[in-house]
């Protein structure tokens, strides 16, 4: 194992930090919606645009999740820090 770049103590709060982007095709989300997440708006096209989402909407925790690799590739994992702070600020 080599030595962690990151310390918690260099985390600056307030920062920022560029992660990039990520595409979801329709496919991806209605897969992650049919293992984890079934609520309508995430499985069908035409449920979603019957809703206030006005289209197929992917579930807050398929983007919560994608996130949370995203973190990991950028920096978590070379980092001392393993938590996942913030996530009692997650809101729907």
């Amino acid at each position: 194992m080599t030595g962690k770049t990151w310390a918690y103590e260099d985390f600056v709060e307030g920062s920022s930090l560029d992660l990039g982007s990520k595409t979801v095709s329709a496919a991806e989300i209605i897969e992650f919606a049919s293992e984890f997440d079934a609520q309508p708006m995430h499985l069908a096209e035409e449920v979603g645009k019957a809703s206030i989402l006005g289209g197929l909407s992917a579930s807050g925790w398929h983007t919560c999740a994608m996130f949370m690799r995203m973190l990991c590739d950028a920096f978590l994992l070379d980092s001392t820090s393993q938590g996942s702070p913030g996530i009692e600020h997650v809101k729907w």
